[in-house]
């Protein structure tokens, strides 16, 4: 299955779902409680939104403008669906984007977010891309796949070794940020639940809806195949790796 393909197949997966991964507000607004000092309103930016369940958290939160980009319209569909819904109209909007070419000027956001996001272009070329987009003082949060020990079980490591071959420890997360001048003012795993609840809960009852509507397609059963593998190893495996919320801020 090439990767076009497989793209696909995950859209149409999560499609319709309020969270197309690992997530839940109690993370979201912990996090933005450590981006101390942000103006009263802040010009916020949201790269690689999904269907937005972290940019209506941050909504509640922020009383600034929010900025969600995303590159499939199906999720932002979803988005505005909810924005007019909450009556968000005039503080949140939308923008179709490659979070690799964002069109913003420098210097344009108090504070870029990022949740499960980042891994799509790489941690480090996120965070150098990102940097100009941040005003001097502001932040940058993202939450990114991280070894939580050094010490995986095989069948763990060789999975992210296939899914995410660049995966790397907190640490080394870390010491990346401040090589690229960022200034790291927290860090924290996100819980277990927001896996196996807020995730993998209404994933699961989404499955066997993918499976039934897409039976005569043996790619769209491999993706099941694999989704579910990725939920018993991390069901047996989270103390060894999951995401982990990075809080960085730009001093200059």
């Amino acid at each position: 299955m090439n990767e076009a393909r497989l793209i696909e197949l995950l859209v149409e997966l999560h499609k319709g779902l309020r969270r197309l991964g690992p997530g839940n507000t109690a993370s979201t607004r912990r996090a933005l409680a450590l981006c101390q000092g942000l103006p009263p309103a802040p010009d916020t930016l949201d790269v690689g939104c999904g269907s937005g369940a972290q940019t209506l958290a941050l909504a509640s939160k922020l009383e600034g403008r929010i900025t969600a980009t995303d590159l499939f319209p199906t999720f932002l569909g979803q988005l505005d669906a909810r924005i007019q819904e909450l009556g968000l109209e005039t503080r949140v909007t939308t923008q179709t984007a490659d979070m690799a070419a964002l069109p913003f000027a420098p210097n344009s956001f108090d504070l870029i977010w990022s949740e499960g996001a980042v891994c799509i272009m790489g941690f480090d070329q996120g965070l150098s891309q990102w940097r100009p987009l941040v005003r001097p003082g502001g932040y940058l949060v993202v939450s990114e796949i991280s070894w939580f020990r050094p010490d995986p079980p095989e069948e763990l490591r060789a999975f992210w070794a296939e899914h995410c071959p660049a995966m790397r420890s907190v640490e080394e997360n870390l010491e990346a940020a401040r090589s690229l001048d960022w200034t790291p003012v927290g860090n924290f795993h996100l819980p277990v639940e927001a896996w196996t609840e807020d995730y993998y809960g209404p994933l699961k009852r989404r499955i066997p809806v993918f499976r039934e509507a897409l039976a005569d397609d043996p790619d769209a059963q491999e993706v099941a195949d694999m989704t579910e593998y990725e939920m018993k190893l991390m069901a047996s495996y989270s103390s060894y790796c999951g995401y982990e919320f990075y809080i960085l801020r730009r001093e200059n």
